[in-house]
């Protein structure tokens, strides 16, 4: 029933064993239900012969069927993006994720609705969650040309960052702006492509610059 690798690897504050899978049975050897809280306080549902079996069968993942979220998690108020890093238990060397959940991830709706979203806890899932809710806010959320100007004005690095969903450096803002980059390509450039990435503008300003 239960395999080494775990796809499930969120941390759990509480297990309680329900009824048994089949009434029939009617000793302590038969499968049961088990209701799981785990730290995104989430409900879940699992089945197992005992508690580390449940257990086993939790971290095997969601499957809609014997696993399985029976209630999502209520909406946290507080919840900051170092909070979701620590809770997600996410390590310096995973700094490219860290960083994505602090930039895609940069309003308290965001961050819950990644809750909301995601079932199993792993890097490869959160990856991906994070993924396409990055391509979701940069077509039909992105940060408004007029907001975007003025964070542009006060700190180029921090807007071109927040405009584009990604990480930038001071050394990419640079590459940005000896290419030609102002806040005016950058809109217009958007506004060919949503989904266009700050190394593919540097580009195309550098293609431009060279009259191509």
């Amino acid at each position: 029933m239960t395999n080494k690798t775990k796809v499930n690897k969120l941390a759990i504050k509480d297990i309680v064993r329900m009824e048994q899978v089949w009434e029939e049975e009617n000793d302590d050897t038969g499968l049961y239900y088990y209701h799981i809280t785990d730290v995104l306080n989430r409900k879940w549902q699992t089945i197992g012969l005992n508690v580390s079996d449940a257990i086993q069968v939790f971290e095997n993942g969601n499957d809609d069927v014997w696993t399985r979220i029976i209630k999502p998690a209520p909406f946290n108020f507080n919840l900051t993006a170092n909070d979701l890093i620590n809770i997600l238990e996410i390590g310096p060397d995973d700094w490219s994720i860290r960083n994505a959940i602090q930039i895609i991830l940069n309003t308290v709706e965001r961050r819950n609705e990644f809750i909301s979203k995601i079932k199993n806890i792993n890097l490869h899932d959160i990856a991906n969650v994070l993924y396409k809710m990055k391509s979701q806010y940069l077509r039909y959320a992105q940060l408004p040309n007029e907001e975007f100007i003025k964070m542009y004005v006060a700190n180029p690095v921090e807007a071109l960052s927040v405009y584009f969903l990604e990480t930038v450096d001071v050394h990419t803002f640079w590459e940005w702006r000896d290419a030609g980059g102002t806040y005016e390509k950058a809109i217009e450039y958007k506004r060919d492509q949503l989904d266009m990435t700050l190394i593919q503008a540097v580009e195309r300003a550098e293609d431009q610059a060279c009259g191509g």
